[in-house]
């Protein structure tokens, strides 16, 4: 068990209390989002639509911030940008105890989102500056690993605090999440220091990311892949229970293998997408295998229960593939496409490739197959098939007019003590 354990982790130093901090983080999340909405509806009296009301404004508000929150990290340091905004959610999360009409959540609701994503980019950067190119996709893979494997124990016990059905219980989640952001935070800054980048001549400053238009085609290609993860979670339990006869159980074993699989196989199946090249192979194989899921999981509503069953379990392996794939191509081409000196910024852009996944992904996953029944998986699978056609061009255009680049950072031999 130690065993398996440690291969979870990378080699002590840095990339280590990273992971260490992304354990932490996973944690209070899964605290949260599990019993947040919760809290929300049966205690302080919102409705179910005005809490994702709020939810989905915060998601919007936070792509588009992304660009600008990427610059200051850039400029001043990831490092202490990443921990400003672990900081920042912890006050979010504080005042979440205080909401008691729905402005109140509207507003914090729109901060916490923001925290979070300034966050996810500026600790994009950290990681970059910290490991260097030869270990930051590695340890992107290293600290998905091990957040999924916390976001679900989190979950677990947030499971009994809804259970529990206790206002104060409820407020323990936010306020045990507001103190592990503020662990996260001094944990941060026990990494090495990262220089900020001092702003350029203003005749002499390249254009910015905004105005990079292939990584921007390579970031909205990319980021229709995560509708395949949405699929999972999301559709393919609709689907077993309203249009098959498999076991209504087996939804909740289709997320336990998902997990299992990303805790386990998501550093080893990342190997090859620290270069453009192998990223956008990976990218490829991806919208392979999710199309394929896409299209066995259309003709399982017309299987007796056993063989529905059983071939849902493939399908939930395969969506989980192209999940682990798809996340490792994005690491991959996200930081290898963006200069050496803009890595905060660039990656805020390409966090906006999200927005479809985010803003549509749910609606189509669930009112598509409802709606055409199988063949609204097949019309699903056509977004994949785009980035089948699509993902190769985009990703050639942006490499050909990519100026060269330097190493970032070289590994650091040990981190900052206290």
């Amino acid at each position: 068990m130690a065993r398996a354990i440690s291969r979870l982790l990378p080699e002590p130093g840095a990339g280590r209390l990273l992971v260490l901090c992304t354990a932490v983080a996973s944690l209070g999340n899964g605290l949260y989002v599990t019993g947040g909405a919760v809290y929300f509806v049966h205690v302080v009296g919102l409705s179910p639509g005005q809490v994702g009301l709020g939810m989905s404004l915060a998601g919007v508000l936070a792509l588009l911030l992304g660009v600008p929150t990427g610059h200051l990290a850039d400029r001043f340091g990831p490092r202490g940008a990443t921990a400003l905004f672990a900081l920042g959610k912890a006050a979010a999360l504080l005042a979440a105890t205080l909401v008691h009409s729905f402005p109140a959540y509207l507003a914090m609701a729109i901060a916490l989102g923001l925290a979070e994503q300034s966050g996810h980019v500026a600790r994009g950067a950290l990681v970059s500056g910290v490991m260097g190119r030869e270990g930051r996709v590695k340890l992107s893979a290293y600290m998905r690993s091990v957040f999924n494997g916390g976001f679900s124990l989190a979950s677990l016990a947030a499971g009994l605090v809804i259970a529990a059905d206790s206002e104060t219980a409820y407020l323990c989640l936010f306020w045990g999440n507001a103190l592990a952001m503020m662990l996260v935070a001094s944990l941060y800054m026990r990494l090495p220091k990262v220089p900020g980048i001092p702003p350029a001549p203003r005749g002499k400053r390249p254009p910015g990311a905004v105005r990079d238009v292939p990584y921007l085609l390579v970031a909205q290609v990319s980021g229709i892949l995560r509708i395949g993860p949405t699929a999972l979670a999301v559709g393919l339990p609709l689907w077993l229970v309203v249009h098959t006869d498999a076991p209504r159980a087996l939804a909740a074993w289709i997320m336990l293998v998902n997990t299992l699989m990303v805790v386990f196989l998501q550093v080893r199946m990342a190997r090859d997408a620290d270069t453009v090249r192998g990223a956008a192979r990976l990218q490829r194989i991806t919208a392979v295998v999710l199309i394929v899921a896409c299209a066995v999981t259309a003709v399982t509503g017309r299987m007796p229960a056993w063989a529905a069953a059983a071939v849902l379990l493939a399908v939930a392996v395969l969506f989980t593939l192209g999940e682990i794939w798809g996340e490792a191509a994005r690491w991959g081409l996200r930081y290898e496409l963006a200069p050496a000196g803009a890595q905060g910024q660039y990656g805020g852009a390409f966090a906006t490739g999200d927005a479809l996944a985010l803003i549509a992904g749910p609606a189509l996953v669930t009112s598509l197959p409802d709606r055409f029944g199988g063949p609204g998986w097949l019309l699903i699978s056509l977004l994949f098939l785009l980035v089948l056609c699509a993902g190769g061009p985009a990703v050639r255009w942006a490499e050909r007019t990519r100026p060269p680049q330097e190493e970032t950072a070289e590994v650091p031999a040990t981190v900052k003590t206290p």
